[in-house]
């Protein structure tokens, strides 16, 4: 459904709906699904479209935020909220699943009891329907390990469906997600989610790894990029310890392994300091052919751009490739300032230029990548602030920042506010109504935050949430000069959207998961109305 369709939900229904848009609502609501349906990754080669629809908005200035335990809004408003169980979380997806919408939460470490169960279980992976946004049910947690806040969590999900994967079973559901975080036995495994209030464990993909973290699966061909490590095998990485495994999950129930990569200097044969480990592969799928790989996540940054067939096919040595092998899929690199690092790199393909369309006859369109650095520090003390970047990598051989996405320390008094301020992660969906239109990305303690990519360089603050912290907020402390203070601050870790339009915002510290909406201009430009010359 798309978000105009959505406006004719009479869940979402509000007072305050501008009625000019109703017409145009019944009309996207009577057009049939088919027609509607596109399979965009991961679910499919198709790239969206993009249309010059304006520039970017220059819009009146962020309005400062309300008090640090107050909601704070702009251009964005509550729908629906979800306590998660009081759990820390870090992933969520939000999956159509035949009708119903239900969003799966990766959560890190911990242990709470689980009301439905009695029982207290370590954080795993939380199940919700959130089909009626205004009431989310949540429906069934599936326990992670017992351990260590570092070493244990089910931080990472993803969801493919058994129609869709090819030899996956017809009407099947299949969740992906790792299990433990940094350990002497961490693992990824499948599920079966095809009944979301009872799933069942289907297969374990491999065990016995040090490391886990954010994976990508391609829904269409069944390729999954896990990140992991398992030292036994001898790869090398500085800060964080994990690399590609490279599996075949198209029938979920016999995965076959096909390879391991990372950057040249972590393979096995090599010697010398290597470089820092991947965080989270995004792949563009068949139609693209590109898969994009961050590393550092928040120092000593890498971006590297990736040719997925040379990927998959070019080596002869899958766990010890050759210098060589580890160049040759490799069309692009770009070596970060020291102080950022990659944590999330998501390709926006033939954004058309809106200053760029009259007088030149080239590059009137780019392609761009959104890449995200990932604060680190409580109260940002000992490190710089973390940002976030538009990349035109039309040229990929020479990747190249062309504007730079920020939110300033005051108003909001960010770094007193306690906890992390600075950039984590941006949307992975590609679904049309925000595709090449905006950038939606955590910001910490500084909550949710949009801007209009319309121009990739000029790109304009447009919209923001901040959550208030509640009763399960998990306070952050910091000892700085020797005195140790400790606040209670939201997190917002990362950020997701949904096929209806919707924004899911997920916290670190355990406040739970938000669900928004655009308003305002914000909404207006999700929309696709087009704006006079003089805005």
């Amino acid at each position: 459904m798309s978000i105009l369709a959505l406006k004719h939900d009479p869940n979402l229904r509000t007072p305050s709906r501008n009625r000019r848009f109703s017409l145009l609502s019944l009309l996207v609501a009577v057009v049939p699904c088919s027609v509607l349906a596109q399979a965009y990754p991961p679910n499919g080669p198709d790239i969206p479209t993009i249309a010059l629809t304006g520039r970017s908005t220059r819009a009146e200035r962020p309005p400062a935020p309300r008090g640090w335990d107050r909601q704070s809004q702009w251009n964005m408003e509550l729908v629906g909220f979800n306590d998660l169980q009081g759990r820390s979380a870090y992933q969520p997806i939000i999956i159509n699943q035949d009708g119903r919408e239900i969003a799966y939460v990766g959560h890190h470490a911990g242990n709470l009891k689980n009301p439905l169960t009695g029982d207290v279980e370590p954080n795993g992976t939380s199940l919700i329907d959130v089909t009626d946004a205004r009431r989310p049910s949540y429906l069934f947690h599936i326990p992670g390990p017992a351990g260590s806040i570092d070493a244990a969590g089910s931080q990472m999900v993803r969801v493919c469906s058994g129609s869709v994967l090819p030899r996956g079973i017809p009407g099947k559901w299949y969740l992906l997600r790792s299990h433990g975080n940094a350990g002497p036995d961490e693992a990824h495994e499948i599920y079966d989610v095809t009944d979301p209030a009872h799933p069942s464990r289907l297969t374990v993909i491999v065990d016995g790894l040090s490391n886990t973290h954010k994976s990508w699966w391609e829904c269409d061909t069944g390729i999954a990029y896990l990140v992991a490590n398992k030292l036994s095998e001898g790869w090398r990485q500085s800060g964080s310890n994990q690399h590609l495994k490279i599996y075949d999950l198209s029938d979920p129930e016999h995965p076959a392994y096909i390879r391991d990569f990372g950057l040249v200097g972590q393979e096995p044969s090599s010697t010398g300091n290597p470089p820092p480990g991947i965080h989270g592969p995004i792949s563009a799928g068949t139609g693209k052919n590109r898969v994009y790989m961050p590393y550092g996540v928040g120092a000593n940054g890498v971006v590297q751009i990736v040719d997925r067939e040379k990927l998959l096919s070019d080596f002869t040595d899958p766990v010890n490739p050759s210098r060589e092998e580890m160049l040759s899929p490799q069309k692009g690199v770009l070596a970060m300032s020291p102080d950022q690092g990659g944590h999330s790199a998501f390709p926006i393909y033939g954004m058309p230029i809106p200053e760029f369309q009259q007088g030149f006859d080239r590059l009137n369109s780019r392609d761009i990548l959104i890449l995200v650095s990932e604060a680190g520090a409580n109260q940002c003390f000992g490190e710089g602030p973390h940002l976030a970047f538009l990349l035109d990598i039309t040229n990929e051989s020479t990747p190249w920042p062309i504007s730079t996405l920020r939110v300033p320390e005051f108003p909001g008094d960010f770094c007193n506010k306690g906890g992390r301020f600075g950039a984590h992660a941006v949307t992975e969906s590609f679904y049309p109504q925000f595709y090449g239109k905006l950038a939606i990305i955590s910001w910490f303690n500084a909550g949710v935050r949009v801007w209009d990519i319309r121009d990739p360089f000029d790109p304009q603050q447009i919209a923001y949430f901040i959550p208030a912290p509640n009763q399960n907020t998990i306070a952050n402390c910091a000892t700085i000069h020797e005195v140790t203070t400790c606040k209670k601050a939201i997190q917002t870790n990362n950020v997701e959207v949904d096929d209806r339009g919707l924004v899911y915002a997920a916290d670190r510290a355990g406040t739970g998961l938000h669900i928004l909406r655009f308003t305002g201009r914000a909404r207006e430009i999700v929309e696709g109305h087009h704006e006079h010359e003089d805005d």
